[in-house]
């Protein structure tokens, strides 16, 4: 299975605490620079109809709750969000916001400003994250959740992050959910954070996507995009 992370040590030697968390996970048996081989899951990709938020909020907080050596944590990419919200706006200023309507533009850039200006976005405990929480990347077998696979994006940083593919594939209804059964304590606020981490990761396939975009996905991001600067 090919895999995109650049921390390999971590996935592949220092991931002891799979053990911890109450979903299999992948146990790495060999890894070289950009590919990584786990032992094969069982179950396929979950329905988004079927699945369960007490499972996925109890997988996330167990997730979120380890404490990685400090070895391996130094090893985990950590982010600036503040530093790479502010390089998304001045870029989206030149590259996106002239294709939108006037409307979407504005839309789009109050997104922007309400992040960068309410400080309680940037203070956080940093915690594993899985980094790529999508519907695809949740096994089901049986009509029960399974395994979590995909951990090429694994990193260190907002907690929020983790709920913001599932908001992008099942919505805030369903989020609000796994959420709860999570224990977030401000569940007003990770709406707002979802959504503004759901238009910018549309924006990072837009901008960087040509060349590297597999076939429809940047059309798919436009029009996604669109939708989040339409929906309240």
């Amino acid at each position: 299975m090919k895999d995109t992370s650049s921390d390999w040590k971590f996935l592949g030697e220092g991931w002891c605490s799979r053990d911890k968390l109450p979903l299999a996970v992948p146990r790495y048996v060999q890894v070289i620079p950009e590919y990584a081989a786990y032992r094969y899951l069982r179950g396929r990709a979950v329905d988004p109809g079927a699945a369960d938020a007490d499972t996925l909020g109890t997988f996330l907080r167990a997730l979120h709750g380890l404490d990685p050596d400090p070895e391996l944590r130094e090893m985990l990419p950590c982010e600036d969000r503040r530093a790479i919200a502010e390089e998304y706006f001045e870029r989206t200023e030149r590259e996106v916001v002239p294709k939108l309507s006037t409307h979407e533009a504005a839309r789009l850039r109050q997104e922007f400003e309400m992040y960068l200006s309410t400080p309680e976005n940037f203070v956080f405990r940093p915690v594993v994250l899985h980094g790529d929480f999508a519907a695809d990347h949740i096994l089901a077998e049986d009509d029960s959740i399974k395994a979590v696979i995909d951990f090429g994006d694994v990193s260190w940083g907002d907690p929020d992050y983790d709920f913001m593919y599932l908001f992008a594939d099942l919505g805030w209804v369903f989020v609000e959910k796994v959420a709860r059964s999570y224990g977030h304590p401000d569940l007003e606020r990770l709406r707002r954070k979802c959504r503004y981490f759901a238009i910018v990761d549309q924006i990072g396939t837009i901008v960087d996507g040509p060349g590297q975009a597999l076939a429809g996905q940047e059309n798919t991001a436009w029009r996604r995009l669109r939708r989040f600067l339409r929906d309240d």
